[in-house]
């Protein structure tokens, strides 16, 4: 019996695809026992690391140690045996991301994430026997569990006193999530936030100022107005367009980009679908090369991507040695039923 220690952030220095799989190397087979404590990370890691795990060929099985808390338990339901102890604390919640950029930028990042949580509740209720809907209601409240809780509502196979538990329940799952919320406010200082604006000045002039009179030209001076005025050009340019029938130029302008955009983005997305397959909760494959396009990778790059390759891999010709990416793989998995399925594209 192999003894696996795994803790800290997925996709962190310290529990990584890397990290897992070499250890699995390691392994060779033989039975493993892994001790897991994360409150969670990156999801695509998580998904990587569960693919490792469920394509391991020897029995598995895992104990929850302090904290399995987001992707964690996803990662979990890739082992033959779960064990809770009275000391272990486990949460299911929605899946979510930092992002940045206009409305339609949010909208979409907002639809992938919809489809990712898709995902992972489908594997937690087959896991659990639970109803996909159940789990979604169970992930949107941000359930947490200590202890036997784990065992009662499916997420554990067995359950040891240890006899290390201390206080009430509540009080330490209270504590918990307000661990696991100040760990992750963190994360989003680390990332940035905005800084707040300096408070404006109402009037840069003085009180003596305001008892003497002023010229038109004095108060632009003052507020450093100039450049903001519109000129007799500017009015004549604009009698012009509206002659023409253009009433805001600024929108119909946005109007065009918006077309243009949207055009781009048709193109993008059928080279999408061709290459990595369609838009479906299950094609975790197809998510990512929409993660990698936003961030301004070009389809060959994403060919390349280690993720990408390991997601299209599980889709392999057996009879070749090539997968859907057309990269060589040294060796196959054994197909297994509960392994991430990606449709071929």
């Amino acid at each position: 019996m192999k003894i696996i220690r795994l803790a800290g952030f997925v996709g962190g220095e310290y529990l990584n695809s890397s990290i897992v799989s070499q250890l699995l190397t390691e392994a060779a087979g033989e039975d493993i026992t892994v001790h897991l404590s994360t409150q969670g990370g990156n999801v695509y890691d998580g998904v990587e690391i569960y693919n490792l795990i469920n394509n391991y060929e020897g029995k598995k099985k895992l104990i929850l140690g302090g904290t399995v808390a987001s992707i964690g338990s996803y990662i979990a339901t890739a082992f033959d045996e779960v064990e809770a102890q009275d000391i272990s604390i486990f949460m299911v919640h929605n899946a979510s991301n930092f992002v940045y950029g206009d409305y339609l930028e949010l909208r979409n990042q907002a639809d992938r994430l919809e489809k990712l949580n898709g995902h992972i509740a489908d594997r937690l209720a087959r896991y659990t026997g639970k109803k996909v809907e159940d789990v979604l209601t169970l992930m949107a409240e941000e359930s947490w569990y200590y202890g036997k809780q784990i065992l009662d509502n499916g997420f554990a196979t067995s359950y040891v006193e240890t006899g290390k538990a201390q206080g009430n329940p509540k009080d330490v799952l209270d504590f918990a999530q307000n661990s696991f919320h100040k760990s992750f406010n963190s994360v989003a200082v680390f990332m940035g936030t905005p800084k707040p604006k300096k408070e404006e000045e109402i009037m840069p002039i003085s009180k003596e100022d305001l008892k003497k009179e002023f010229t038109f030209e004095q108060v632009v001076d003052a507020y450093e107005a100039k450049g903001k005025l519109i000129t007799v050009e500017q009015i004549a340019k604009l009698d012009a367009l509206n002659a023409m029938g253009i009433t805001d130029p600024a929108v119909q302008i946005k109007g065009l980009q918006d077309a243009v955009n949207a055009g781009k983005k048709t193109i993008i997305d059928a080279e999408l679908d061709k290459v990595f397959g369609k838009v479906e909760p299950t094609n975790l494959l197809r998510t990512r090369a929409d993660e990698l396009t936003l961030a301004g990778k070009t389809v060959d790059e994403i060919r390349k991507d280690p993720i990408a390759v390991m997601l299209a891999g599980k889709r392999a010709d057996s009879g070749s040695e090539e997968n859907v990416l057309g990269i060589v793989e040294t060796k196959k998995p054994a197909p297994d039923k509960d392994a991430i399925k990606v449709e071929r594209y």
